[in-house]
């Protein structure tokens, strides 16, 4: 597998790059995707009941439900751990002047491969926090099956989350913005994501109409495909590695 030669030279003089991630780079350690091949939601009824136990109504409502949702689906990951393309993009970052990463994942690995800026603009699974008092504490969330007490004022705690129906934190849009929109990267790699959301598509079709280099990375075609300068058809650990050792 090589890349475009044309898209090597491109990578040769960058200096600045914004990266997307969604659930699909993080298939190759092992977790399922949502929406992509052979993800959660292609059993329709599944897929259904895990968007109604992990949304906000629900959790007002019975958050012992949302609780258990989290746990069965950490369960499921089991013992993941960054595979190739979370390396990769810790290699992309080191090598950049300036590095942006905004992931949809709330599984952490990327904080565990070593990418140093990362926006989980979905939060983390491995955080509770309090609204009451705003305390945050770190979490097993395979282990978590009931809302844990705040250690600091006693409420019941939330999942650190953003749960289907939630706004996005205004810290994290605000930081989006100013990243990806006030002062944007040369380029923008989204990999692993079917793009659903606006806040995803959204600096992907930006940087496009602006004739920044965009480049996507998925094993299958999504509505970016035919967006993007460059669709790179095929997994994360195949070609994040190779983006990195075109960089200089």
């Amino acid at each position: 597998m090589e890349l475009p030669a044309d898209l090597r030279t491109r990578l040769e003089g960058l200096r600045s790059l914004g990266v997307i991630t969604g659930a699909g780079i993080s298939a190759e350690s092992g977790i399922p995707t949502y929406r992509g091949i052979g993800g959660i939601y292609a059993d329709r009824a599944r897929g259904a009941e895990i968007v109604e136990s992990l949304s906000g109504p629900t959790l007002q409502t019975d958050p012992e439900r949302t609780w258990r949702a989290i746990a069965d689906l950490a369960q499921h990951a089991g013992p993941a751990q960054p595979n190739a393309g979370h390396r990769a993009l810790v290699e992309i970052e080191s090598k950049l002047d300036r590095f942006v990463l905004l992931t949809q994942n709330v599984d952490g690995l990327h904080g565990a491969a070593g990418s140093e800026n990362v926006i989980p603009v979905h939060g983390s699974i491995h955080v509770a926090r309090c609204d009451h008092c705003g305390h945050e504490a770190t979490i097993d969330p395979a282990t978590t099956t009931a809302s844990p007490a705040c250690m600091r004022c006693g409420a019941p705690m939330r999942p650190g989350v953003v749960l289907f129906g939630e706004m996005l934190p205004h810290d994290v849009v605000r930081r989006m913005d100013r990243e990806f929109a006030v002062n944007p990267p040369e380029a923008l790699l989204v990999v692993g994501t079917s793009a659903l959301f606006p806040y995803i598509a959204g600096p992907v079709l930006e940087a496009r109409r602006h004739g920044r280099l965009t480049i996507e990375v998925n094993p299958g075609r999504t509505d970016l495909s035919d967006v993007v300068e460059y669709h790179l058809e095929g997994g994360a650990g195949t070609y994040l590695p190779l983006i990195a050792q075109a960089l200089r």
